[in-house]
């Protein structure tokens, strides 16, 4: 059996057998001079171009009113994040069941091997465990929907679709949640608020209530 080659030699043995071949190989070189038109090397290093464009923007004021309009455009996303499209006032008050049970894409395993839950079966998360607060899901721009929050007497989290958070949590000293991007209307399938989700059993109970003023504040002043 042949030995391995040692990994740390590799690297040199190209250059190793080339010198070898051209110090073995008779003294008969001829300058076959240049073949084609050649050109100095005109292109600047990247690096060096977008150093010298960064100090320009330095100098000029330019990179600080960059930075200022990126800190701006974030601390207005924190303070008043998109709303929710297609979020309505409720009109009448509605109340349905939810099933949150889910499909297994795959087998649920502990670390040490046990089967949780086999790909394909059904689980239901409300059998093993319960909902510890009520959820409610309120458009923030709506005063009359937040004091609705507010008063409710239950353990909650508020969720707005809509408004502004930080502001919130600041006048009431309390926790404002917001669904960005909407994963949790779309998952409830709620399009009216104030809507409160409760537990119902195996089952999730989710409830519209119309409060207040009715205006919909996604058409206010488009007529």
């Amino acid at each position: 059996m042949r030995p391995a080659a040692c990994p740390a030699l590799r690297p040199i043995a190209g250059p190793v057998l080339a010198v070898a071949l051209a110090l073995a190989a008779p003294a008969s070189a001829k300058d076959l001079g240049v073949r084609g038109a050649t050109w100095p090397v005109a292109e600047p290093d990247l690096l060096e171009e977008i150093e010298a464009r960064l100090l320009e923007m330095e100098r000029s004021g330019a990179l600080a009113r960059m930075q200022e309009g990126a800190r701006e455009r974030a601390r207005r996303r924190l303070e008043e994040p998109d709303p929710v499209p297609g979020i309505a006032p409720a009109r009448e008050e509605r109340s349905r069941l939810f099933d949150p049970a889910i499909t297994v894409a795959r087998d649920i395993r502990t670390a040490d091997g046990v089967l949780i839950a086999a790909a394909g079966a059904r689980v239901n998360p409300l059998e093993r465990t319960t909902l510890a607060r009520d959820l409610l899901f309120i458009d923030g721009r709506r005063e009359a929907e937040i004091a609705w929050a507010l008063a409710n007497v239950r353990p909650a989290k508020i969720i707005l679709l809509a408004g502004r958070p930080l502001d919130l949590m600041r006048r009431h000293d309390r926790p404002f949640f917001f669904d960005t991007g909407g994963a949790l209307a779309a998952r409830f399938g709620i399009a009216a608020t104030p809507a409160r989700v409760e537990q119902d059993g195996a089952r999730l109970r989710i409830t519209e209530f119309p409060v207040g003023d009715r205006e919909d504040p996604n058409t206010k002043g488009k007529e």
